[in-house]
């Protein structure tokens, strides 16, 4: 699924942030079955941060169950999708692609969900070292963050905050975290679902 790794990948998300550095994200995963899964959630943007990531179809893809939604002012892309763990996350299988969300049935009823989210405030490299950078993307950042959740029946462990029922585990943060070298965002959002 692009538009899953693309939301989820450290160096997209640098690079979308160091452009826009106004970008929104919710995304949820839930676990249905041994080998199924619903993926939904959505990402917004500023309308003129379209073309620069490949116009509405390359920001929003219909055959990976996105919908696009357009106001005066943003770009909001929807998706909802349920599938398989291998048409979900397609490029989990690529040899080496550690970059890539991924979901793996454990064999005892659960499944592990992984969500890298790369070392993103590292891939901006020395815009990150520039303090007048900082304090220019600082303002147009707060406000916006990231939102991801994994959900079944109950989460077995997870490096998330796990709800007061047990059945999902989220990871969020404002953008301005980012910006924070001392940040203690994990490298990966892993979280152990019984399904």
């Amino acid at each position: 699924m692009r538009l899953l790794k693309t939301l989820a990948t450290g160096t997209t998300l640098a690079a979308a942030l160091a452009l826009s550095a106004c970008i929104d994200v919710e995304m949820d995963i839930a676990v249905l079955g041994p080998d199924q899964v619903r993926v939904s959630g959505f990402t917004q943007m500023p309308l003129e941060m379209v073309d620069m990531v490949g116009g509405a179809e390359g920001f929003c893809d219909a055959e990976d169950g996105g919908t696009i939604v357009m106001t005066d002012t943003h770009a909001r892309c929807e998706l909802l999708m349920e599938s398989d763990f291998a048409a979900a996350f397609p490029d989990a299988d690529e040899a080496g692609d550690e970059g890539s969300p991924s979901i793996t049935d454990l064999g005892d009823g659960t499944a592990v969900v992984r969500v890298p989210l790369g070392d993103a405030t590292g891939d901006m490299g020395e815009m990150m070292e520039d303090p007048n950078m900082i304090a220019m993307m600082r303002p147009m950042m707060e406000g916006h963050g990231l939102r991801f959740s994994v959900s079944g029946s109950e989460i077995v462990s997870t490096n998330g905050t796990l709800s007061d029922d047990g059945t999902r585990a989220t990871l969020e943060f404002p953008l301005t975290d980012l910006l924070d070298p001392e940040n203690d965002l994990p490298a990966v959002f892993e979280t152990i679902v019984r399904y």
